[in-house]
């Protein structure tokens, strides 16, 4: 078992049971009264049995409930001796640490998330894209980024792409698509509401979905890729978060041009115009 309890739990999250992710929740949602429970008041709090409690204990390491509040109980006493300033990262860490951890987490992210995403899935993703006569990017808050610069990407290579500027404006855009056009959507949570709105409309008229994310409602997107990262609990900003969902759609975007037949006469092309504007 991981000794970072609280980012194993968060890992795990997607491929728990209900049982399971109601438990796993409670604990990331207050770790430090959980320390204080006992394994009957945890399943009560968290509306399951007691065996629940001791088997989901045994599935993430740990021979019991004490065992895992002893691990967890060393996690929340850090973050009382020092501020958690991001993701396992305290007020009191020396430059080189910060580093250390920073790059730490962002190459975890890279990995996990190439692990979680099967080449069957990418293909299915790549070939959307490339079927697709209209693409929308829709993302909120920091997904927003990720879907402005996927959009710039795929719009250099002559697809026609909606994305950027007021979620209210693109949900109204989404009501003239269609079934030969895509709906992208990028919510690492795949709670954000505009996001599910979005999907669920997608759904209802045959729209393709391609979602880039978790996403917890039935039914799930055509294709879902998954972005992994240990910073759910605490974080000054989506980091690791934004390095996995970059690296899922960098990947898209290459591969979508690997499938291109005039690959190199585009990029001339591209460079050319440029510049003319260059003095």
């Amino acid at each position: 078992m991981n000794t970072n309890l609280i980012a194993e739990l968060n890992r795990g999250l997607e491929g728990m049971s209900a049982s399971e992710r109601a438990i796993a929740e409670v604990i990331l949602d207050a770790p430090g009264e959980v320390v204080g429970l006992s394994s009957n008041a945890l399943a009560k709090r968290c509306n399951v049995s007691q065996s629940s409690i001791i088997k989901f204990c045994q599935k993430v390491g740990f021979q019991g409930f004490p065992a895992l509040k002893i691990a967890l109980s060393a996690e929340t006493a850090r973050s009382e001796n020092a501020e958690q300033i991001h993701a396992g990262i305290f007020s009191d860490d020396s430059l080189g640490a910060v580093a250390k951890k920073l790059f730490a987490s962002k190459i975890s992210a890279l990995s996990e998330t190439m692990k979680a995403n099967p080449n069957a899935i990418l293909d299915a993703a790549v070939s959307q894209i490339s079927a697709a006569d209209r693409i929308m990017v829709l993302g909120v808050g920091g997904s927003a980024l990720v879907a402005q610069d996927l959009s710039s990407k795929l719009a250099k290579f002559g697809k026609s792409v909606i994305a950027g500027g007021d979620s209210h404006i693109q949900l109204a855009n989404l009501a003239s698509f269609g079934e030969a056009d895509l709906l992208i959507s990028i919510s690492y949570s795949g709670s954000t509401r505009e996001v599910q709105v979005a999907v669920e409309f997608a759904q209802a008229h045959n729209i393709p979905v391609l979602h880039i994310g978790a996403y917890h409602q039935t039914p799930r997107p055509d294709v879902v890729l998954q972005c992994v990262a240990d910073e759910n609990v605490v974080r000054s900003s989506s980091i690791a978060t934004r390095t996995a969902q970059m690296a899922i759609t960098d990947l898209l975007f290459v591969l979508f041009v690997q499938r291109q037949g005039d690959v190199a006469l585009r990029i001339h092309d591209s460079r050319m115009l440029v510049r003319k504007i260059i003095k």
